[in-house]
């Protein structure tokens, strides 16, 4: 198998062309140099495009565009097989058309959107490129029963036209850095709700609930991306928002909810670092900066755990604590008590007032996860290692 080497968007573009020139029948795949597993895989014939597959998200994908042009297949297509064959997603829509669930318009325009947005991957992949690896392509041909190229056939020219020109859109409205894979989620909530009119508040944390990717939002919000994308960037440039990376979802499980979980903490960069922590092993997360404020907050988003600083101004940790104590709906909610300061005259005081664990500072993945399994259930995540899909409708943050 010959592979080339792509060093840059106008040899992307010479090496589409020529299979649109010489009439290619076969699949390109897209690596990077020292993986021999393909990322993206595009499915020609005769030169036009028939399909394309996808090693990031490909169940969100499809959800994407069974949304868009077929919704009232996409929740009869859940409960699918738990297994997935090669190609599973080509062959459930083409066994859609079969049926007559599913119109030949509708399949070609899933497939050409599923297309675009594989196509756009690839061209930021090229502008973006990973150190120490070079992206790569090659040709290989595949049975002819894998595609049924007779349903559906796409002009090249035409879908790469679109695709660079949703490319070009991203890139000068100062988005190239940023993958529309990312989902946001919440950092600062309460320097959030402090900046923005609530409204806008609630809009945002039904947003950025670390669940739905940029593109899973456009679709579900029926907005363009870019605006979309636009509208919460100051927040992302401010820390309030982050864009994390997620796991696909799973159609084959029962939906789960992950547990909300609340840090009191004035520090900006420790509220982040825990943030990051949680969202992507699939909890929900808030950070309460104010300790005054923190009783209120509590019982507004009534979380299943909460962390809880010891050094902090006006009231520290200890009386933050006894505070929580004295509301019964948080009697048994676990609170652990973080500190810098790790010694058993803390963890004594920490315990009288009815603190139900320590962790000492700094914060760390292995440490604040090993807490949180010991007090709630496991994160789905952490399970399997898939994100399991919350709702079919938003869920907003803080609602326990």
């Amino acid at each position: 198998m010959t592979l080339y080497k792509i060093e840059n968007s106008d040899e992307l573009a010479k090496y589409i062309q020529i299979c649109s020139r010489d009439k290619v029948s076969g699949r390109l795949d897209f690596s990077f140099s020292g993986s021999q597993r393909a990322i993206w895989s595009l499915f020609f014939h005769q030169g036009c495009l028939t399909w394309g597959a996808g090693e990031l998200h490909p169940l969100r994908r499809w959800n994407r565009q069974l949304r868009q042009y077929c919704p009232h297949l996409a929740a009869d297509s859940y409960q699918q097989k738990t297994e997935r064959p090669q190609n599973w997603d080509y062959s459930s829509l083409v066994n859609q058309v079969k049926q007559g669930k599913l119109p030949q318009g509708k399949l070609a325009a899933i497939i050409k959107g599923n297309i675009l947005e594989i196509l756009f991957d690839i061209i930021q992949a090229v502008h973006l490129p990973r150190q120490n690896a070079e992206m790569q392509l090659a040709y290989s041909k595949f049975p002819q029963d894998v595609i049924d190229f007779t349903l559906v056939s796409l002009q090249l020219e035409q879908v790469w036209q679109q695709a660079w020109k949703a490319w070009t859109i991203w890139q000068q409205a100062g988005l190239a850095g940023f993958s529309p894979n990312l989902a946001p989620v919440i950092w600062d909530n309460e320097g959030l709700q402090q900046q923005t009119s609530q409204p806008v508040y609630q809009n945002l944390t039904t947003m950025a609930n670390g669940n739905w990717t940029l593109r899973d939002l456009a679709v579900k919000l029926r907005q363009p991306l870019v605006p979309l994308t636009q509208s919460i960037m100051p927040y992302v440039n401010q820390g309030m928002i982050g864009l994390i990376h997620v796991a696909d979802i799973s159609f084959y499980v029962k939906p789960v909810i992950g547990s909300l979980i609340a840090y009191i903490e004035d520090s900006r960069f420790d509220s982040e670092m825990m943030g990051r922590i949680l969202a992507p092993a699939g909890y929900r997360f808030i950070n309460i900066r104010d300790s005054i404020q923190a009783l209120p907050m509590l019982l507004e988003h009534k979380p299943d755990l909460i962390f809880l600083d010891l050094l902090m101004p006006v009231a520290n940790g200890y009386e933050v604590c006894a505070q929580i104590r004295r509301v019964s709906s948080f009697r048994n909610t676990p609170v652990i008590i973080i500190t810098s300061s790790d010694g058993i005259v803390d963890r004594v005081r920490a315990k009288i007032v009815g603190s139900s664990g320590f962790l000492a500072k700094p914060i760390e993945p292995g440490k604040v996860l090993s807490v949180v399994q010991q007090y709630l259930p496991v994160s789905p995540l952490a399970v399997s290692g898939r994100s399991k899909e919350p709702h079919i409708n938003f869920e907003v943050v803080g609602n326990g």
